[in-house]
């Protein structure tokens, strides 16, 4: 991966572009110099010089479905630094696709990156883009969970449930274990595998996503987590299927995993956080 010297970022500009060899024969041959203006309007969602969009690119008759994360317009300090430090992962996607990798290190199943890159230069310009695989066959759990509830019996959709919170627990006592936090920690931001509900013996298909927060924090880290367990409580307020039992499963699975001292003070701050998430929530309507 070539950067340049910083008269040719100046001057002329420097693009540098990753694709993962697994998915290389299946994206435009172009692809470096199309991403940034390919369009859809599936699930489009654009703001402050950044945009989101699910993208289906088909080559030799073999669809790849993505999630296309592309920004237009960084802040001067993200520009000036990818300037004098090109290799420092200052845009979004670099970001984002450190913090990727970096949980799978831990051992959690985050989607796969496709493709990466920016575009420093000329001058003060500064662009990137991030290109992950859609979770094929995978379902949000806020969405899945009410819709489960109508089609199982009980005593499946209790043992689903239960099978469900002991993995999200761990995921997100592992991430707080090292000190890393999410910050963006919503029930919606978890996925999983569709077809594996059947196999209620073996542990779910979870992964985690939208992981452009994430963030390592040695210093007052439980403020960091009140913060991403308050979001994930409030998230799970009305939404059908979920018990206070649930949630106390939650709770007792991930202490247990993180080994927190006073358990009763976290719990009342994490239920402060939450109640501050709801009011907001409720002003905002």
């Amino acid at each position: 991966m070539s950067y340049g010297s910083l008269c040719q970022r100046w001057f002329s500009g420097v693009s540098w572009t990753w694709i993962n060899e697994e998915y290389r024969t299946r994206l435009p041959e172009d692809l470096c110099a199309s991403v940034m203006t390919l369009e859809s309007r599936d699930r489009f969602h654009a703001k402050q010089g950044r945009s989101t969009a699910r993208v289906v690119l088909v080559r030799a008759d073999r669809p790849l479905a993505v999630y296309l994360k592309r920004h237009f317009r960084l802040p001067w300090p993200a520009r000036l630094a990818a300037l004098f430090d090109p290799g420092g992962k200052h845009s979004p996607a670099a970001a984002e696709w450190a913090h990727l990798e970096r949980a799978r290190v831990l051992g959690i199943n985050v989607p796969e990156v496709v493709a990466a890159g920016e575009r420093i230069g000329p001058y003060a310009h500064f662009r990137s883009f991030l290109m992950i695989a859609e979770l094929s066959g995978c379902e949000a759990v806020n969405e899945s969970l009410p819709r489960l509830a109508a089609q199982l019996d009980a005593e499946t959709f209790h043992t689903l449930k239960r099978q469900l919170i002991a993995e999200m627990a761990r995921i997100t006592a592992t991430l707080h274990a090292a000190r890393i936090f999410h910050k963006d920690l919503y029930l919606c931001h978890f996925f999983h595998d569709a077809d594996r509900i059947g196999q209620y013996r073996r542990v779910p298909h979870i992964s985690l996503i939208d992981l452009h927060r994430l963030t390592e924090h040695r210093l007052w880290p439980d403020w960091w987590r009140w913060k991403d367990l308050g979001q994930l409580l409030f998230s799970t307020y009305g939404v059908d299927g979920i018990t206070d039992r649930d949630r106390l499963r939650f709770w007792s699975s991930y202490r247990r995993r993180v080994g927190i001292h006073r358990p009763s003070w976290h719990a009342r701050m994490v239920r402060l956080r939450a109640a501050r998430y709801l009011e907001h929530n409720r002003k905002s309507r």
